[in-house]
């Protein structure tokens, strides 16, 4: 698996991660010049630990280019239509986006990122993401696929077969328990819907967690889909979603998502291998 980490954000780079069941493996650093070095234990644990806890919204007075920002177009082109998508060059490459994770990095057009983010007793949100897509990554790797582990901050324009941002919810109201999924709200490649139907599912019948009906406005407008508005955002061409896996604040779902990370793994992983654009490298072959 690689940790993509947008260019100007950190200082890490590109880090090529080994993960086998028992955890993090060896790792690569990628140089500018495309050169490959062994990083340093200090390099791996950096790119694994978040020393700021995400626990409420960042209070920051609003900018007051606000407006400015809002309606500008920043995709530089005309985007395509469903027709015209294609898929990405060479292997299958699955984007999994680790909710929070390295928020407090967020450049300025994203600073409403940092500090957010929920927490249970200690336990942040971004450290139950991470966990389970270094396990979902772990079993699409062994299925061929390629997978990018990305932090909070998309990088400009990313682009893969599909994206999908993994987290966690939270609520006051500590009854509340279940999982959503969405899609985009304005999909461009018009098969984003296609995928969250599956998700829907199979996750639903890994987890034994019952679906929510409802999805939020923040999800359907998730910044990392908003490519208008947000230079680090997906390109319109990548099929995106995002699941929340369940209610970190429930005593339930959380035995699910921090007892049992295979599970939900699991769930993804069977959403991802029987969509249609994304079947496991060599089914067809």
């Amino acid at each position: 698996m690689k940790i993509i980490v947008s260019a100007g954000v950190g200082a890490l780079g590109l880090i090529a991660l080994g993960v086998s069941s028992g955890g993090v493996g060896s790792a690569e650093r990628v140089g500018s010049a495309g050169g490959v070095e062994p990083a340093t234990d200090e390099v791996l644990a950096a790119a694994l630990v978040q020393d700021t806890p995400v626990v409420q919204r960042a209070q920051e007075p609003r900018p007051q280019q606000r407006r400015r920002w809002r309606y500008r177009n920043r995709y530089p082109g005309p985007i395509p239509t469903p027709e015209e998508w294609q898929p990405p060059d060479g292997p299958v490459r699955i984007g999994l986006q680790v909710g929070h994770w390295r928020a407090h990095e967020a450049p300025r057009e994203l600073r409403r990122l940092r500090g957010n983010g929920g927490n249970w007793n200690g336990t942040a949100e971004w450290e139950v993401n991470l966990e389970i897509v270094r396990r979902t990554g772990a079993m699409l790797e062994e299925l061929g696929y390629v997978v990018d582990i990305l932090p909070a901050v998309v990088p400009p324009g990313y682009r893969a077969h599909l994206f999908l941002a993994i987290h966690a919810d939270a609520s006051n109201d500590r009854n509340a328990r279940g999982y959503r999924v969405a899609a985009p709200s304005r999909d461009a490649t018009g098969r984003a819907s296609g995928f969250v139907d599956l998700l829907r599912r199979t996750y639903g019948s890994a987890t034994g967690l019952r679906r929510l009906p409802d999805t939020t406005r923040r999800m359907r407008n998730y910044y990392a889909f908003n490519f208008r508005r947000y230079e680090h955002a997906l390109h319109p061409m990548t099929i995106a979603a995002i699941i929340e896996t369940g209610f970190l604040t429930n005593a339930a779902d959380r035995e699910l998502i921090i007892g049992q990370p295979d599970r939900v793994a699991r769930g993804i992983v069977d959403a991802i291998t029987e969509f249609p654009i994304t079947p496991p490298p060599g089914r067809f072959e």
